[in-house]
């Protein structure tokens, strides 16, 4: 898992100049083809009757050991993918946890932990993605053999 994380913050580093919001775009690859989220809707269904004050859903996580901030990130990116019929693409979702990660200041998670994410600041960095260019894509493209974008586990 620490290798993920090292990973994703020389990625983050290296591409800060860049930004997440450049224009373009780039060959789509859906990253959550094959998994299961249907545990999710319980938990956005139960945290969106309690969010009064919003109208929002909140993608719920709790951190079990060994999960990284950046694999929640992931799965709440692929959630509202799937959820949105939005076909991110593995790069994309690199870029996404990358950058939110590195705004987070690399939290390490405590097992246990919850962390939730609105679906509308998911909506923020999706969109965001989806506009980088051909060759912004092609070099997140460059880490995403190194990442196991099977969620199931994460979070749980």
């Amino acid at each position: 898992m620490k290798f993920i994380q090292y990973v994703s913050f020389v990625i983050g580093v290296g591409i800060i100049g860049v930004g997440i919001a450049v224009g373009g775009s780039g060959a789509v690859a859906s990253a959550h083809d094959g998994e299961d989220h249907s545990s999710m809707e319980h938990t956005e269904a139960k945290a969106s009757s309690t969010d009064t004050k919003s109208s929002s859903k909140v993608y719920s996580y709790t951190a079990q050991s060994g999960d990284a901030y950046t694999q929640l990130v992931r799965k709440a990116v692929q959630t509202y993918g799937i959820k949105n019929d939005k076909q991110i693409g593995a790069a994309r979702i690199v870029a996404i946890e990358t950058q939110a990660s590195e705004r987070a200041g690399w939290p390490e998670l405590n097992q246990g932990e919850v962390v939730s994410f609105d679906e509308a600041l998911i909506k923020t960095w999706v969109d965001a993605a989806m506009k980088l260019s051909d060759s912004d894509v092609a070099a997140w493209q460059t880490y995403v053999p190194y990442i196991d974008f099977n969620t199931n586990s994460i979070g749980e």
